[in-house]
């Protein structure tokens, strides 16, 4: 099968043109958006009033990066803490979506259950602080978008905005606390994909592009919010970090470094995603095991990602060449 695969041609392909790589984007954005009306009138059906609940989403929909085989990836945060209420609100909700033939996640993983919302900003650090809170706090933060509730998702937002800023953080110095729990997560999810993918009957393939690819772009869209709090007051890198956690990465990453210095980056994902929306290359790279990471597909994504991580190492360098504070701080 892996020689079939290298011989015939690839149906990955390269998006370099600027409108192009426009519309790719564009046409993920537009169909999250539709996704996200839709998954709100729903919520507003089946849950009426309730200020006691957090409904959100996390994934590529929350990303606006919605391709042909996007699943919901939901949320829900039990803001009075009666999690058996909020447990009975998320299974009315996804009863709801599943009746209107709205693809869901497979069963289990770290969202499959309701959160207390104080738990997502009282354990931060220490021996309580276990993979699933750190997951869930930093989806939170880094691509999560409201479905139900949308004040009390914005408000906890400032909270754990709050946690991580202290009034008396100098303004020449960066929030390395929270640039600290960021880089945590990105090695965390490197590690943790060892392990989910030991398995030789699991897909690896998929997991590694995604990894490699939106993934990456999460942790860096992380970094680069954290790198534009350097010479303001507290308030202001919180005022800064709430502004720019709001938006979606890629959107996030163009206001921060501008549409021009991230064409080679946005040109890289968008042949991701374009390539991602196509059921037959999905298909194989879902294959179990090296079935999934002998196919052409797979190869061709790779040197995307090679390429893509790249044009994000050269937007923290300075002119010169060397490192920016942001930078060197990932290192030490």
């Amino acid at each position: 099968m892996g020689i079939l695969n290298l011989i015939a041609p690839s149906p990955v392909r390269r998006i370099t043109d600027k409108d192009e790589v426009l519309a790719v984007l564009n046409k993920a954005l537009s169909e999250s958006e539709r996704q996200l009306l839709e998954l709100r009138k729903i919520a507003l059906e089946t849950i009426g009033e309730n200020p006691n609940v957090i409904l959100g989403v996390n994934g590529s929909i929350a990303r606006r990066e919605a391709t042909s085989g996007s699943d919901v990836d939901l949320f829900v945060l039990s803001v009075d803490e009666d999690i058996a209420a909020a447990t009975k609100i998320l299974d009315s909700y996804r009863s709801a979506l599943r009746g209107k033939g709205v693809k869901m996640p497979a069963s289990g993983g770290v969202f499959e259950t309701p959160l207390q919302k104080s738990e997502l900003h009282s354990k931060i650090g220490g021996d309580d602080d276990t993979n699933t809170f750190i997951t869930r706090r930093m989806l939170y933060l880094l691509e999560g978008e409201w479905i139900f509730n949308q004040s009390g998702f914005e408000k906890l937002r400032e909270e754990l905005i709050q946690r991580y800023v202290a009034d008396d953080l100098e303004e020449h110095k960066i929030c390395r606390f929270l640039l600290n729990d960021v880089i945590r997560y990105w090695r965390t999810i490197c590690v943790d994909f060892e392990f989910k993918t030991a398995d030789a009957n699991k897909p690896r393939a998929i997991r590694l592009i995604k990894l490699r690819l939106s993934r990456m772009l999460l942790y860096f869209a992380g970094v680069a919010a954290i790198r534009e709090t350097a010479g303001k007051n507290a308030a202001a890198k919180r005022a800064a970090l709430t502004r720019l956690l709001a938006m979606p990465p890629v959107e996030r990453l163009r206001e921060i470094f501008g549409s021009d210095r991230m064409a080679g980056a946005l040109a890289c994902y968008a042949t991701f995603l374009n390539a991602l929306d196509l059921p037959e290359v999905r298909g194989r790279l879902d294959a179990n095991g090296k079935l999934g990471l002998e196919t052409i597909e797979y190869r061709d994504l790779t040197e995307v990602a090679r390429e893509f991580r790249r044009e994000l190492i050269s937007l923290l360098l300075k002119s010169d060449g060397t490192p920016d504070d942001i930078a060197l701080a990932l290192m030490f």
